[in-house]
């Protein structure tokens, strides 16, 4: 695994942030009044999923490299 890789992880939770955060906003102020329509749930739903998975190989790259360091 390169050090670019955690850079690229980091660059893509930045856009999906910046990118998706008034479409994101407006679908959680939706799902808090239980407002939203299946499709919007959907869409809702998997940009969390995405999120998530975003963070999630962050930080095992991050983890990765601070053992890789410390040997």
């Amino acid at each position: 695994m390169e050090k670019r890789t955690l850079e690229q992880l980091e660059a893509a939770l930045d856009a999906v942030s910046r990118d998706l955060a008034p479409r994101v906003e407006e679908l959680a102020q939706k799902s808090t009044a239980g407002a939203l329509t299946p499709e919007e749930y959907r869409e809702y739903a998997e940009v969390v999923r995405l999120n998530d998975t975003l963070s999630l190989l962050k930080l095992q790259a991050e983890e990765f490299w601070t053992m890789r360091a410390a040997s």
